[in-house]
């Protein structure tokens, strides 16, 4: 198994005591408007911290590639009915336009091939549905700030990569983000949802 999997079922145990942005997590899903009766992918669930704050009646598949993750996952409370499978968000497992929305919360900025993930995401979400993402990124208009380029490499080995250009590799992946807004550190986290790029079905 490689570092890049094993780190995450080593970090599985303690991460909760850690990380949460609960708040942040929340905005996300109000921009995200979701509502009963859809189905909703949560790529890199981690410890499964989004499930409680999803509404219910929704049918909800959520996937992680870390064994460790998944099994703190799967104790989650929820109120819609949640499908847990071990998959790469990189490569998944589901047919084209099957989610009214995929939520990607800290996992775009964590996977070696980010544009993989938004392009898996892209495919998989109908045409007129949405993505709710919560992340670090950059806007990839000129270089990041000096300290986001020193920290990236040690970042990058612990856990996420600080400097994605988010915009730009949506964009490739054929999305475009319809409303995005400073989260915290002074904007190196963000909130967003995105949209197909195409006009949407009549």
């Amino acid at each position: 198994m490689s570092w890049r999997i094993r780190r995450w079922d080593l970090y599985a145990p303690c991460y909760d005591r850690f990380i949460s942005f609960d708040a942040h997590r929340r905005r996300s899903l109000d921009l995200a408007g979701l509502t009963p009766g859809e189905r909703v992918l949560v790529c890199g669930c981690g410890t499964g911290q989004d499930l409680p704050l999803l509404p219910a009646g929704l049918e909800v598949y959520a996937i992680d590639a870390s064994r460790g993750m998944l099994e703190q996952a799967v104790r989650r409370q929820c109120g819609s009915k949640v499908h847990f499978l071990r998959m790469d968000a990189q490569r998944l497992a589901f047919p084209d336009a099957c989610f009214d929305c995929v939520i990607l919360h800290l996992i775009v900025a964590i996977v070696p091939d980010p544009r993989a993930c938004l392009r898996e995401a892209a495919r998989v979400l109908q045409p007129g549905g949405r993505i709710a993402l919560f992340d670090k990124y950059h806007d990839g208009l000129g270089k990041p700030r000096f300290i986001r380029r020193a920290l990236n490499p040690l970042m990058r080995l612990l856990a996420t990569d600080l400097n994605v250009p988010l915009p730009r590799w949506a964009h490739e992946a054929g999305l475009r983000i319809v409303h995005e807004e400073p989260a915290m550190l002074r904007g190196m986290f963000r909130v967003a949802r995105l949209e197909h790029a195409g006009p949407k079905p009549a």
